[in-house]
């Protein structure tokens, strides 16, 4: 097997990102689940980099793809639409709990200048 030189380096940058949530959950700024899915994509980035070939052959295999770089292509595109998805679900939860505060606060407002 030859080494490359992205295979010393983005190992290195994974091991160096991985301490850094480690350290941020133990100072309580990340929760178990972000810590669970930082490790994840870490953890993959990281045997992505030591056994390329192997793991997108598997992935075009998975998904019937002859060439692997393209397997990798969509698969990386497919993730990126599924996250992008998650997101925009997740800021319009965000935009409803906002309008919900600040209907709240105003009507607490108004309570409070009729009382005065």
């Amino acid at each position: 097997m030859e080494l490359r030189i992205f295979q010393i380096i983005v190992p290195l940058f994974a091991l160096l990102f991985i301490g850094d949530l480690m350290v941020s959950y133990r100072k309580s700024k990340v929760s178990v689940f972000e810590l669970t899915l930082g490790l994840g994509f870490w953890v993959g980035v990281l045997a992505f980099a030591i056994f390329p070939d192997f793991i997108s052959r598997g992935i075009a295999q998975l998904f019937g793809i002859k060439d692997n770089v393209n397997a990798i292509i969509f698969f990386c595109i497919g993730l990126l639409f599924f996250f992008q998805f998650k997101q925009y679900f997740l800021i319009r939860k965000q935009e409803k709990n906002l309008t919900l505060l600040m209907r709240k606060i105003a009507l607490q407002d108004h309570q409070l200048e009729k009382e005065e």
